[in-house]
């Protein structure tokens, strides 16, 4: 019987940290999704936004930052999906067909608005954030 508890205590604990892992988001330490950065800088890597959702303070100036070791080329503008929207209450240079940045490069915007923005990359498909302007 010993020998059974002995397999019984190392399963059951186990278990019990998978079942605790269970419904949350990978690197967020919550169920109830992905808390968002709170940074006025914007950080992009080689094919991605590094973070999913960002919220920043209207009316500062927000960086989008570029690195030279892990960036690559982007054109970044409000969309989704490599498809640019036309939404008027972003910065002129979201609108349209957006900015460009290669790596090394920052790009400065201001988000006078507040609101919920999309934003998107029209050289990598799977390149969308969502960005709160408080």
């Amino acid at each position: 019987m010993k020998k059974f508890g002995l397999f019984l205590v190392p399963l059951a604990l186990i278990l019990a940290f998978s079942f605790a892992a269970c419904g949350k988001t990978p690197g967020t330490g919550s169920s109830s999704g992905p808390s968002c950065a709170t940074s006025q800088t914007i950080d992009l890597v080689a094919t991605n936004f590094a973070t999913s959702c960002q919220t920043v303070s209207a009316n500062q100036t927000v960086t989008f930052n570029d690195p030279t070791g892990t960036g690559g080329i982007h054109i970044i503008c409000t969309g989704q999906n490599a498809t640019c929207s036309n939404d008027s209450t972003a910065p002129k240079d979201l609108q349209g067909s957006g900015f460009q940045i290669t790596p090394g490069q920052t790009h400065q915007v201001t988000f006078t608005k507040p609101g919920t923005y999309k934003l998107a990359c029209t050289v990598h498909p799977n390149m969308n954030m969502t960005l709160t302007v408080k």
